[in-house]
C-alpha cells in the first residue's frame, strides 16, 4: 500500500500494519543523532518500521503518531541505495528511547550497543576480524596486519565522554596464514574467550556471550525480552 500524502509505503495483512517505510520527520520523536543518517542530498534517509511483537491496526495510517503507542523496530539504511545494511533499534510502546541498537548487514550483526536509560551506548560489541588491540572502527584482513591471536569479537566499555576501553574479546588461538574475509565466522574451538591481557576467562562461547550480554542473533530486535543496560565488568 502506497501513499503520497503523506508519503509512505506500507505492508498490510489482515487489517494490521506489518511494516511501513516513511520519511523519519513524520515520526520525529524517535529520531536521534545515532539513528538519523543523511543522504548525499542532505535529506534524512527513510526509516523502516516493523512490529514483530505488536498487533498494530491499519487505522494508525490516518494518524501516524499513533505508531508511538506500540513496541516497534526501526531500521535506517546506512547507504543511499538502501538495502539491508542498516542501523536497527527497538523501542518500547510509549517510549522514544531505544532499548537496543545494532548495525546489521542482512542478518549479520556487525556491531551491538548496550544502552543506558537515556539510549546512550555504555558498551559496544564489535564483530569482525581485527587486531586484538584495534579501536572499534579499525578493520584489517591482511594476516600480517592482524598479527598473532586476532580478535573475532571485541567488547568495549564506553565512558560518558565517549572513550572506549577494550574489556573482553574472543580471539583466535593462532595467526592466519591466508587472509580471511572480515566476517568469516570461526569455529568455537579456534577461539579463546578472555581478557585483553591474553588471559582466558570463559571456557565456552556460551559463557562468554552470557557474561558480556552478546546477542549475535539480534533477538532483542524481536522484542522478546528486555536487553540489559550494561555489562558486568569481566
Amino acid at each position: 500500500m502506497e501513499s503520497s500524502h503523506p508519503p509512505y509505503v506500507a505492508k498490510i495483512a489482515g487489517g494490521r500494519l506489518v511494516s511501513i517505510a516513511l520519511q523519519p520527520r513524520q515520526l520525529p520523536l524517535d529520531m536521534s543523532a545515532a539513528n538519523s543518517i543523511k543522504s548525499e542530498t542532505g535529506d534524512f534517509k527513510p526509516a523502516r518500521y516493523s512490529f514483530p511483537d505488536a498487533a498494530v491496526p491499519q487505522s494508525v495510517l490516518s494518524h501516524m503518531s499513533a505508531i508511538y503507542h506500540y513496541d516497534r523496530r526501526r531500521d535506517v539504511p546506512i547507504v543511499s541505495s538502501g538495502g539491508d545494511w542498516v542501523i536497527a533499534e527497538y523501542f518500547r510502546a510509549g517510549s522514544h528511547v531505544p532499548v537496543s541498537r545494532f548495525q546489521l548487514l542482512g542478518k549479520q550483526v556487525q556491531r551491538q550497543e548496550l544502552l543506558d536509560g537515556s539510549g546512550k551506548a555504555v558498551e559496544v560489541i564489535v564483530v569482525g576480524w581485527a587486531p586484538r588491540t584495534a579501536n572499534d572502527d579499525e578493520q584489517a584482513t591482511d594476516p600480517s596486519a592482524l598479527g598473532d591471536h586476532p580478535a573475532w569479537i571485541r567488547v568495549f566499555k564506553v565512558t560518558p565522554s565517549g572513550k572506549k576501553t577494550l574489556v573482553a574479546l574472543a580471539s583466535r588461538k593462532t595467526r592466519f596464514s591466508v587472509a580471511p574475509d572480515t566476517y568469516d565466522a570461526p569455529r568455537d574451538d579456534e577461539l579463546v574467550f578472555g581478557l585483553p591481557n591474553g588471559q582466558s576467562k570463559w571456557r565456552t562461547k556460551a559463557e562468554f556471550f552470557k557474561a558480556c550480554r552478546i546477542d549475535l542473533d539480534a533477538r532483542s530486535l524481536a522484542g522478546a525480552s528486555r536487553p540489559a543496560k550494561g555489562l558486568r565488568t569481566p
